[in-house]
């Protein structure tokens, strides 16, 4: 790791979600700042080997934290330990936003990988699962 500064940051894309990664650099956790489309967000998935904090910064978010569901806006923090099922959706008419630490990193690789499945993505969603079971993540149901 070095020292830095800078204003420029990876963005990956994939299915209304942006994720700037706010840290490449072989750190001991994932540092993502994602900005969620209106109706869009993560289906109800178990990430295995994760720890998860989301902050949210924007707009107001609904969050599947194991069998619980509950609407949230600016300031809230939800805590996802690993092996939990969770998933989000952006239930505003704005943009969403939330920050996600993740630990171990290795998240924003998953995020990576999703943003390269070839365009048209939505003719290779065969590939999403393939890419959830590569990073200990398994898909278990629909947007919550």
């Amino acid at each position: 790791m070095k020292p830095s500064v800078t204003t420029e940051f990876e963005t990956t894309e994939f299915a209304g979600i942006a994720a700037k990664i706010i840290n490449p650099y072989p750190y001991a956790v994932t540092v993502l700042d994602m900005t969620i489309k209106p109706g869009f967000g993560a289906p109800a998935h178990i990430s295995s080997t994760e720890d998860k904090l989301f902050i949210v910064i924007e707009g107001q978010l609904r969050y599947l934290i194991g069998d619980k569901t509950e609407t949230v806006g600016l300031g809230t923090r939800v805590i996802v330990p690993r092996g939990v099922i969770h998933g989000f959706t952006n239930i505003g008419v704005r943009d969403a936003r939330h920050i996600l630490v993740s630990a171990p990193r290795r998240h924003e690789e998953f995020f990576r990988d999703l943003h390269n499945i070839p365009e048209p993505r939505e003719q290779h969603g065969d590939q999403l699962p393939i890419i959830a079971e590569r990073h200990d993540q398994a898909i278990v149901g629909p947007l919550p």
